[in-house]
């Protein structure tokens, strides 16, 4: 089969590789769509210590299923939607309600969507994968995993309608933060970032965009969906007094950001980090995903082949476009 692989920072080439042979209880997709993701970027860019080089990419999927291995959940011809990783259900953290931080989520999981065909293991296909009903399609499906992470975000952080939210970053991310705080009925969402074909793909969503950092006034919640340090520290600006700061976006590892402590403490804000989702997050994004209402399209950016793979991080890396579609 084709597939992309990684090889090293910068360096993604097209591939002939094995098919696969699902073993007990794993399936066997053909993929039918899969997204372009920050993470997948980040890696491209720089490198993942979950995204082994060389090695297969991309992790976020939708398909159809062409062999099951004995006693799996699904069977040749079924259409599924499903993340990435599932957790263990049996350590100290999944038993403290605290999936996100299993021991073992990452051990095993998913990785080579950017490929015709894609090999789910047990743990993730018995927990973490689910029909795809035909009302929605292989595209929309295939979000699953990005907005259960903004699914596991919004139930930490526990917006209100009446609040005043400001998520900054437009890039995918942001983008699902600001449709799930509309689609909860949060009255005002404003959007801050830099890259105008993105903040009006927010606009459209429902955000009031502002150009980053020309934010005016204070927030009762404020989202960071960069991973850059210096906007972590200025978005402690943007909160009120009482209000909550997630710090979603993920910054390079050793990072250092400051913060000023009187502000913290006397203003008594609640700082969060959400990080990955619990299998409760999952089943939010799907209830999403499958609610006719609830409609992701402007995220795309098109549909791509596989050989269109080193071109596509090197768009995403200068901004052009938000979301691309591999359809292998």
């Amino acid at each position: 089969m084709k597939a992309l692989v990684l090889m090293e920072p910068g360096r993604l080439i097209l591939s002939e590789v094995a098919v696969p042979d699902p073993a007990p209880g794993e399936v066997l997709i053909k993929v039918q769509a899969a997204p372009t993701c920050g993470t997948d970027l980040k890696a491209f860019l720089r490198g993942h210590p979950q995204i082994p080089m060389p090695g297969l990419f991309g992790h976020e999927y939708s398909g159809t299923v062409v062999a099951a291995g004995h006693g799996a959940p699904f069977s040749p011809g079924d259409d599924v939607m499903g993340v990435h990783s599932a957790p263990c259900q049996q350590c100290r953290w999944c038993l403290n309600d605290q999936e996100n931080l299993c021991e073992s989520i990452m051990s095993t999981k998913v990785l080579g969507s950017y490929a015709e065909y894609l090999l789910i293991p047990e743990r993730i296909a018995r927990v973490n994968v689910f029909p795809k009903p035909e009302r929605i399609g292989f595209s929309q499906a295939a979000l699953l995993e990005p907005l259960a992470c903004v699914a596991q975000g919004i139930e930490r952080a526990q917006p209100k309608p009446h609040m005043e939210v400001l998520v900054i970053g437009p890039g995918a991310i942001g983008l699902m933060f600001v449709a799930a705080l509309k689609h909860l009925g949060v009255r005002r969402v404003t959007l801050a970032g830099r890259n105008p074909l993105r903040l009006k793909a927010g606009e459209s969503l429902g955000a009031e965009p502002v150009t980053f950092p020309d934010v005016k006034g204070e927030f009762d919640m404020v989202i960071e969906c960069t991973g850059k340090v210096e906007v972590w520290e200025a978005a402690m600006g943007y909160v009120r007094r009482g209000g909550t700061l997630v710090l979603f976006g993920g910054c390079p590892a050793g990072s250092k950001a400051e913060f000023d402590t009187k502000r913290l403490h006397y203003d008594d804000i609640t700082l969060l980090s959400p990080f990955h989702f619990g299998t409760k997050a999952v089943r939010q994004a799907r209830s999403w995903l499958l609610d006719t209402e609830f409609d992701l399209s402007a995220l795309f950016s098109g549909e791509r082949s596989l050989s269109d793979g080193p071109q596509v991080f090197r768009d995403l890396e200068e901004g052009r476009g938000i979301k691309y579609v591999f359809q292998p």
